[in-house]
């Protein structure tokens, strides 16, 4: 895994993977040539040549043979993280800033039975559980390939342990690869991270 301050690696960005910002404004620009400039880098991590990784019809990084990844950014940070497909069968990695989640968004964000959990909670609760599906989409999406809408998942948190497991109410039966996965978090500065894995 690996983080960096956003910033202008455009010049870094390989040519197939330009067409994803062809007509991005400065904002994503800097937002994507900074996550794929971190990717290779973990890559080169996992002795893995810098290759190039472009994206998919849903925005989707497409990551080279015999790799998974996932990639998340705020405004002014960025993470990626790589493993080798014999080492997980999927991974998903999140960053929110962790007021994001404004009670206006969480009947939309958040299920029924989630939303009752949060009056006497902590503020930075709905921001973990958003992340937290975040990641799991990410993490579920290239193994099924069908979206996952947020009333179709809901968290489970070990607040001890640092970690959440997901739980899939859907229709699509095989979205329920999810609960096959384990989640881990953190808070840092005004951030929370969030890292889902499926071995």
């Amino acid at each position: 895994m690996v983080a960096a301050l956003v910033d202008d690696h455009r010049d870094k960005l390989l040519p197939n993977e330009q067409p994803a910002i062809a007509r991005a404004v400065e904002k994503r620009v800097r937002e994507f040539a900074t996550g794929r400039h971190l990717a290779r880098r973990a890559l080169e991590l996992l002795g893995l040549p810098p290759a190039a990784i472009p994206s998919g019809q849903a925005r989707e990084p497409l990551w080279p043979t015999g790799c998974i990844g996932s990639i998340t950014h705020t405004e002014e940070l960025a993470i990626a993280a790589v493993a080798a497909d014999s080492a997980l069968r999927s991974v998903g990695i999140d960053l929110e800033v962790v007021d994001r989640v404004t009670p206006e968004l969480h009947a939309r964000l958040l299920t029924p039975r989630e939303c009752d959990l949060l009056p006497d909670a902590d503020p930075s609760i709905p921001g973990l559980l958003f992340s937290a599906k975040e990641a799991g989409y990410k993490a579920v999406n290239p193994l099924v390939g069908q979206f996952i809408g947020f009333q179709e998942a809901e968290v489970d948190v070990d607040w001890a342990g640092r970690c959440f497991k997901l739980r899939y109410t859907g229709e699509h039966e095989p979205n329920r690869v999810m609960q096959q996965g384990q989640g881990f978090f953190c808070f840092f500065e005004r951030y929370v991270f969030t890292l889902f894995i499926i071995r």
